[in-house]
């Protein structure tokens, strides 16, 4: 059965090369083509051979190229009769290069004619090549159609074909649909040369017109339908990414697309040739390749898009608008209630917080109330996407994979977020402490769970990584509710020890901001080198603690000036020996 097909293919190209020889026989096309072929196979060469002299080097070459096509054609017919499947294949691939050599050669010898006929008339070439122009023609037209039957029965084994079998049916199509485009630019080459020979090509001309307009419009629907079918078969696949045969499916229909949209641009190609209107097809091609640069710049193709988009619009607003919408008004609606759900949270655990005894940072209040509402609201999305029909399991999948790399990418980041959770969970510190942290001395104006930011007390903002924080020293200036507070004053050697002791403790006792409990200490403390010094530390308030400072110091300036008892500087006896002057005098004596 498969040699029977080939030697059918292998007929045709007979057909064109004894075309000159007179017309088909009645019956089917089949038979006619194996009867034709058994009845040459002993004739004379197709085309009468004429000498050089006559019509020129290049006319007589060309003329024997033709015979010698006939004689290899009869080579390949009595070769079919033993080949292989295999052998036959290549044969029928050589075939096709010899029916396209022929169609040459018969052009290029009408060019040749053409180059003569300058010189003066040649009746006897031109009877030739106008016969062997004429008879090619029809031919043309009987391959295209066999060609396109070809097509479909293949087609046609795509529907009962097993699933592993489509994308081998798919390639076959493509080489058969290969070879048909070639024929239709082959037909209209062939018709401009006879036009170019200044034969009568009006016929010839509506035929193709009219087998092209077929043929586009047939691809017309087949893209359509290879459209539809790829991006079904894309649903499928978001549906059961696992399903093996729906990934074959989906490469063979994306070849057949390719395949459909590459010969509609071929057909397309010989349609502007012949000025025929090509804008709807022009606008398919678009939409099927995505290739705007194409069209868009045509008004036609641009207009045809248009309305091919708002039909659809038009077609899905009738469709499957109220759908849509009732879905689009229950997402917003849940999400409307979440968020409202999310408010009453917020204000819930907050009055929560107020009254139970825990003793939470501000951080922590802040974090708590924010994670608890958003979780709310985060759990309402989720909800109203699933009314869009939007599966939560592969969403969540990818933003769990979105996380791990966003993670990788924010290892710094993260690192200040456990800082964060560390600081929350130990509270070294909280928002209005005065702390000294990394070098930096000020108040925590604004906590969060990546960076501390502390207001200095010359009122500069400065923004610190929870992480520097974290891995460093950290001074609470106002951990606890009471200070001491640092002083040293020191006295002259001459002054009395008792009495500045006395003065000391009695400025300490009238001050009424210092704390008898933890009781003041006044002690002598060290015998420096100009001075006795006595340290001063008395227990204060926090919020009271410079004023302590700034007025002890200026309430013992002033009794030690009262009182007699100096406070003094540092000061150096210098002894200078002048022995330079006391030899002197010795020598003079």
């Amino acid at each position: 059965m498969f040699k029977g097909s080939v030697i059918i293919s292998i007929g045709l190209f007979i057909c064109l090369l004894i075309c000159i020889l007179g017309p088909l026989p009645t019956g089917s096309y089949e038979q006619a083509i194996a009867q034709k072929a058994l009845e040459t196979a002993g004739n004379n060469d197709v085309v009468k051979e004429l000498a050089s002299e006559k019509v020129g080097i290049d006319a007589s070459e060309l003329l024997k190229h033709i015979n010698a096509t006939v004689k290899d054609s009869k080579r390949y017919i009595n070769a079919m009769k033993t080949a292989s499947d295999e052998d036959i294949l290549v044969m029928q691939l050589q075939f096709f290069s010899l029916q396209q050599r022929m169609i040459n050669d018969v052009h290029k010898l009408t060019d040749a004619m053409l180059d003569q006929e300058k010189k003066g008339k040649q009746p006897e070439l031109r009877r030739e090549v106008e016969a062997a122009l004429t008879r090619i023609t029809p031919r043309l037209w009987i391959n295209i159609n066999h060609l396109r039957g070809e097509v479909d029965a293949v087609r046609a084994r795509r529907i009962k074909a097993k699933v592993e079998e489509r994308l081998a049916i798919e390639n076959e199509v493509l080489k058969l649909t290969a070879r048909l485009d070639k024929m239709y630019e082959m037909s209209l080459s062939h018709i401009e040369k006879m036009d170019q020979a200044g034969m009568d090509t009006g016929k010839a001309m509506a035929t193709l017109t009219r087998l092209l307009a077929e043929r586009a419009d047939e691809l017309y629907g087949r893209i359509a339908l290879a459209i539809d079918r790829f991006d079904d078969l894309e649903m499928r696949r978001k549906e059961i990414p696992d399903d093996a045969d729906v990934a074959r499916l989906l490469i063979a229909a994306a070849k057949s697309l390719d395949t459909n949209t590459a010969s509609m641009e071929a057909s397309i190609g010989l349609m502007k040739a012949l000025k025929l209107d090509t804008n709807p097809y022009r606008a398919q091609l678009v939409q099927a390749t995505k290739d705007i640069s194409s069209g868009l710049f045509d008004t036609g193709v641009a207009l045809s898009i248009a309305g091919h988009a708002m039909k659809r619009v038009t077609s899905w607003i009738f469709d499957k608008g109220p759908t849509v919408f009732l879905k689009l008004l229950l997402f917003f609606g849940i999400i409307f209630l979440f968020s409202f759900a999310k408010r009453m949270m917020r204000a819930g655990l907050e009055r929560a917080i107020d009254a139970s005894n825990l003793n939470l940072s501000r951080l922590a209040r802040r974090m708590i109330i924010s994670a608890a509402s958003n979780l709310v609201f985060i759990f309402g999305v989720l909800i109203a996407l699933s009314q869009l029909g939007i599966r939560l399991g592969p969403l969540l999948a990818g933003l769990g994979v979105a996380g791990f790399i966003v993670g990788f990418a924010l290892q710094d980041t993260l690192s200040n977020f456990a800082s964060g959770i560390m600081i929350l969970l130990y509270r070294p510190y909280d928002v209005g402490d005065l702390i000294d942290v990394s070098g930096v001395f000020g108040k925590v104006d604004k906590m969060n769970l990546v960076s501390t930011s502390i207001l200095t007390l010359d009122n500069q903002m400065i923004v610190i990584p929870n992480n520097k924080i974290w891995g460093d020293v950290i001074k609470n200036i106002t951990a606890q509710d009471i200070r001491r507070v640092d002083m040293v004053f020191g006295i002259a050697y001459s002054d009395d020890v008792s009495k500045a002791e006395t003065i000391l403790n009695d400025i300490l006792k009238s001050h009424d901001k210092i704390l008898d409990d933890p009781e003041p200490m006044v002690r002598l403390h060290t015998l420096g080198e100009s001075s006795v010094d006595f340290v001063v530390r008395p227990w204060v308030k926090f919020d009271d603690y410079w004023d302590v400072y700034w007025h002890v110091t200026k309430a013992v300036k002033l009794r030690f000036d009262e009182d007699g008892i100096s406070i003094p500087f540092p000061q150096r006896d210098v002894h200078v020996y002048n022995n330079s002057i006391a030899t002197t005098g010795a020598g003079i004596a």
